[in-house]
């Protein structure tokens, strides 16, 4: 039942009297997708905008997507069969790597592809993986065969490696085809084909695969040097990195949204926004107010979206500029974000830009 909420101070709207509609869940995708997030005036955060017909639409194509079996499927490149690389230079290897190795583009090569099974029509969430090394190309481009025909992103690769980043979903045929090709784009530096991992629907996550750094399994055949070990400012200063935080956030997806308060924050029963990125936090040991506002004021602030890196808190402010921070989110990577929402009714995975009112992030890195 929907139900018409009047919210004061609390949660994740804050400072000042707030109603809106509490409306179910919703589906964002992209690609040719059946369902599109982003209509004009709809905020995918905490106040929706949303129509009713717009949420129940939604909603039934995630109980749907519920319904169905998991499954994903993920191919590296060292995966035989799967991967084709005409003119690349293979066998590159690095702890951030999946697997510990990698492709590179060179001059004039066509592109890298990787072969995916898709078990039947439907729609489909497509990550990848990369290494973060200097001379990656800030504008590698990623082109997904969809049902209606090939979607193309361009993608920055020299931030946000080591873990999964989501591309984007799609509406795709059945069948066991070369589905991803990853191609160098119109700037300078290599693209760089690792891995890409296949999961049906918009709200699954992919395995929780772990870089060589991590402590994940070298791929048979693959040895690390002395020169592949990654020295992060994380590991230096002894705090957490994006990666865990990541991991960790996507271990919530798809936990019921309830206000808190009037509800209690508590881990994959009732979260929030704020509660979901509380709780993230808190399992590395540092404690965050449940409130939007309040969390603006920890951590180190992040100049711009440029520098944005996995595990940031971002926040918006959904009813304007001059209004309070309504919604509070962490940083995916590639334009995307993890956070507790009340247009889908859970943890969801969305595109930033299909959030109103982008205000700012901060970096929070707890201590290890």
């Amino acid at each position: 039942m929907r139900r018409l909420i009047l919210i004061v101070s609390a949660g994740c709207i804050a400072l000042g009297l707030v109603s809106f509609t509490t409306l179910g869940a919703g589906a964002q995708t992209s690609g040719g997708s059946s369902l599109s997030g982003g209509t004009t005036g709809v905020s995918q955060g905490t106040l929706t905008g949303a129509t009713q017909a717009e949420l129940d639409a939604v909603q039934q194509e995630l109980a749907r997507e519920d319904r169905l079996p998991d499954y994903s499927q993920v191919v590296d490149n060292t995966s035989a069969g799967r991967f084709a690389a005409s003119g690349w230079k293979t066998g590159g290897t690095d702890d951030l790597a999946h697997g510990g190795s990698f492709a590179a583009s060179t001059d004039g090569a066509k592109g890298a592809r990787f072969k995916l099974e898709v078990p039947a029509p439907d729609t489909y969430s497509v990550y990848a993986w990369w290494p973060v090394k200097k001379g990656n190309s800030a504008s590698t481009r990623f082109g997904v065969s969809a049902a209606s025909g090939t979607k193309w992103s361009t993608v920055d690769q020299t931030t946000d490696g080591g873990t999964w980043i989501p591309i984007g979903t799609y509406d795709m045929k059945a069948g066991d085809y070369y589905a991803v090709n990853i191609s160098a784009g119109a700037g300078p530096g290599r693209a760089v084909a690792d891995a890409v991992a296949l999961v049906r629907g918009t709200t699954g996550v992919p395995p929780n695969d772990l870089a060589p750094a991590d402590g994940g399994a070298v791929n048979a055949g693959v040895s690390l040097s002395s020169d592949d070990v990654t020295y992060s400012a994380s590991n230096i200063s002894g705090r957490v990195n994006g990666r865990q935080l990541i991991r960790q956030a996507r271990k919530h997806r798809d936990t019921p949204y309830y206000l808190s308060p009037p509800a209690p924050c508590i881990a994959y029963a009732k979260e929030d926004c704020s509660c979901f990125t509380k709780l993230v936090i808190r399992h590395f040991g540092k404690s965050l107010p449940d409130s939007p506002v309040k969390q603006w004021h920890y951590g180190h602030l992040v100049r711009d979206r440029s520098h944005l890196r996995l595990g940031d808190l971002l926040f918006w402010k959904e009813s304007g500029p001059s209004g309070p921070i309504t919604h509070v989110g962490m940083y995916a990577g590639n334009g995307w974000t993890w956070h507790a929402s009340t247009y889908y009714d859970r943890v969801y995975k969305s595109q930033m830009k299909y959030i109103n009112g982008y205000y700012g992030a901060k970096r929070v890195r707890p201590r290890l």
